[in-house]
């Protein structure tokens, strides 16, 4: 997995029973994309080295999953693992064409208006436990704007544009500093 971007998914909770084992928490408590078979990368807590490793099956557990991976064989060496940070590649969250997208399929991309006028750049990303929010910076400030169909006009990959259809005054009500 060298030469790729990483990003951080979870963390290696506890060992799990005796056959090595370990409970992952999700951060966002999706595990949809684990496969069997895939590589997923472990940052030890301890050494802050990175090592690559293969599930070789996994099971959903509370807000992650139960994975073995292939090589950890016993309760030890599992928790040899716990606290460990884990980081998969940015490729696994790309979504298909009709598929719904991943959030970070979108930042840095420009939000226009219908008119195409410029309302910001996507910089991050937020929740208010009901929708995902869009945090949005221009020239003045930084807002937060619901990402719904509703608001949702168009998304253009190929340009990295969104366009969107939302009342203005959100750019005031939810103003972040």
């Amino acid at each position: 997995m060298e030469n790729s971007e990483f990003i951080k998914v979870g963390k290696v909770l506890d060992a799990h029973a005796l056959k090595g084992e370990i409970y992952f928490f999700s951060f966002s408590k999706d595990i949809s994309w684990i496969e069997k078979g895939m590589t997923i990368c472990l940052e030890s807590c301890r050494t802050m080295k990175r090592t690559d490793f293969v599930i070789e099956s996994f099971r959903p557990f509370k807000d992650g999953a139960l994975i073995k991976f292939e090589g950890v064989d016993n309760r030890n060496q599992s928790e040899e693992l716990k606290g460990d940070l884990i980081f998969i590649d940015n490729q696994n969250f790309v979504s298909e064409p009709g598929e719904t997208i991943f959030l970070r399929e979108v930042l840095n991309f420009e939000v226009r208006d219908e008119q195409h006028n410029s309302l910001g750049k996507i910089i991050d990303f937020n929740s208010n436990s009901i929708q995902d929010l869009l945090v949005i910076k221009n020239d003045l400030f930084t807002y937060e704007v619901p990402f719904v169909d509703d608001f949702i006009v168009e998304i253009q990959f190929e340009d990295s544009i969104i366009v969107m259809n939302f009342p203005l005054d959100l750019m005031d009500i939810n103003r972040v500093v």
